[in-house]
């Protein structure tokens, strides 16, 4: 075929083949960079910068539980004052209050309030502190004519099923009053004076509970743990228990460490 026909004004002619121009296919046009000028590198990731971010998200998150935890617990411990004792200071012991009849609790005494417990009956005492005691500490109970019982719980945590028999073993075979007592004389002893009053059948885990509260914040470790007490059983709490409270209670501890 030497010609073709073309369409030109509407009228088809025919026209050689050396004669046809095709129209040349459309590319999108790109700029070339200009002369000198040096090509854009990617962006620089910065691992640093998302692990800080990380970090601050993490401690956002931190103190928001925290914060309601707390909130949490002291708004129970309000609650609770309403209804039971909150203890009171005697002769340098904070947080002082009678249990029953046999069994007393408070913070650790001195010399001074050892003396007092003696003249209020008090026969034994029971050290629940876990830190390390000088000589004078320990032998203070002693010099008031006082026998000194150490069951050893860590601050912030919970008595084993075994202390706390120990625990009934003692007041049992005291001959005389008892006092109980931890750092503060809030949670540890709190947490042995609930097992005893449910194992006793005195109180409901719910009442041993309010009693511990209404003495002062203990931690949700401690609020588990008598909420959960039974007449025949005293275990502790699960460890997704125990790593929850202790997470929340890291900064109490670790400012009263100082």
């Amino acid at each position: 075929m030497s010609a073709i026909r073309v369409a030109i004004g509407g009228a088809w002619l025919r026209r050689p083949w050396s004669e046809v121009v095709l129209p040349l296919p459309r590319f999108p046009r790109t700029s070339a960079p200009p002369a000198g000028s040096v090509p854009s590198s990617p962006p620089v990731v910065r691992p640093w910068r998302t692990a800080a971010r990380v970090l601050v998200a993490a401690l956002v998150m931190y103190g928001l539980l925290w914060l309601t935890g707390v909130l949490g617990i002291l708004g129970a411990t309000l609650v609770a004052r309403q209804s039971q004792p909150a203890g009171v200071r005697m002769e340098g012991i904070n947080h002082f209050v009678a249990v029953d009849d046999e069994v007393l609790r408070g913070s650790a005494p001195g010399d001074r309030g050892y003396r007092a417990l003696a003249r209020r009956g008090v026969t034994t005492v029971v050290d629940l502190r876990a830190e390390e005691l000088s000589h004078r500490q320990l032998s203070a109970p002693g010099r008031a004519g006082l026998r000194l019982v150490r069951l050893p719980v860590r601050d912030g945590q919970t008595p084993t099923p075994r202390q706390v028999e120990r625990f009934l073993a003692t007041v049992e075979q005291a001959g005389g009053r008892v006092f109980v007592h931890c750092g503060a004389g809030v949670g540890r002893s709190g947490s042995m004076s609930a097992a005893y009053l449910v194992r006793t059948g005195q109180e409901s885990p719910a009442g041993a509970t309010f009693r511990n509260l209404a003495v002062g914040p203990p931690s949700l470790e401690q609020i588990y743990y008598a909420w959960h007490l039974r007449r025949d059983a005293s275990a502790q709490p699960p460890l997704v228990v125990r790593a929850v409270s202790r997470a929340l209670d890291a900064p109490r501890r670790l400012w009263s460490s100082w």
